[in-house]
């Protein structure tokens, strides 16, 4: 689990959360931000089973957040540089539409463990503005197993580098 504000910037994780999708804590700024990641991140090890609409999710969602905060300036600095640095950013910012990036089914590729297919919620804090961003399987699943051994291992390299 993770915990975002309302801009998608990275506030805090759980250890399980650090097991599963790395420990980029350290890397600071926009680093820290999920849509300013996807766009122009290092390499994720999440894949999304319809890109094209959890990149339009995303980006609506931050417009509806842009529409609450029109006066913060860190978020009007975020929207302008992704606007000037992605045209694909800018493209589906400019269609206009409010909405919700929600929950999916998605796939980690973690480095030690393979491939998880994991159910990702989330959950949204009104008032607070905060998300939860949690990831999930059902129990008795290979998934459920891959979970508990990442608990185990932690952020741990089993393998050679």
């Amino acid at each position: 689990m993770a915990v975002f504000d309302a801009a998608w910037t990275r506030l805090e994780q759980n250890p399980l959360w650090t097991a599963l999708m790395g420990d980029h804590r350290d890397s600071g700024g926009r680093e820290e931000n999920l849509v300013w990641r996807h766009f122009f991140g290092s390499p994720a090890r999440v894949r999304h089973p319809q890109l094209e609409k959890y990149r339009g999710a995303l980006v609506a969602d931050l417009r509806g957040v842009h529409a609450r905060y029109p006066a913060d300036p860190d978020l009007a600095a975020l929207v302008s540089a992704l606007r000037s640095r992605s045209e694909e950013f800018a493209r589906l910012w400019d269609t206009a539409t409010i909405g919700e990036h929600g929950n999916e089914r998605k796939t980690i590729d973690h480095p030690e463990i393979g491939a998880i297919e994991l159910d990702c919620d989330v959950v949204t804090i009104h008032g607070a503005d905060l998300r939860l961003i949690i990831f999930t399987a059902a129990p008795g699943t290979t998934a459920a197993d891959q979970l508990q051994l990442l608990r185990v291992l932690g952020s741990e390299r089993v393998s050679a580098p």
